[in-house]
């Protein structure tokens, strides 16, 4: 399962986090480790920054499509929370 997280404010550059969990069981304790800072070094800095996130968006999806994802490096375009067309864009139109 493929996350995308939103920020509050951007962090410099960052708005976004996109990450990769082996299954929903396990998305949770991923986004719990986030909050506290822990396995993401982006996620650490936002914490340090008081800078909090939303899940703006969930895939079913494997490691290769969140490769795809984050190598567009356009995850406002995907964020549904930036960009209202984002529910738009199918799997299959990941290039």
């Amino acid at each position: 399962m493929i996350y995308l997280l939103h920020f509050d404010r951007p962090y410099k550059h960052a708005k976004h986090y996109l990450g990769f969990v082996e299954n929903e069981a396990g998305l949770q304790a991923r986004i719990d480790d986030h909050a506290l800072g822990r396995g993401a070094r982006l996620m650490e800095v936002i914490l340090d920054a008081g800078i909090g996130f939303k899940i703006a968006r969930l895939w079913n999806g494997d490691r290769k499509l969140e490769r795809k994802l984050k190598n567009r490096k356009k995850s406002t375009f995907l964020c549904p929370i930036c960009n209202p067309d984002a529910f738009k864009l199918a799997k299959g139109n990941v290039k």
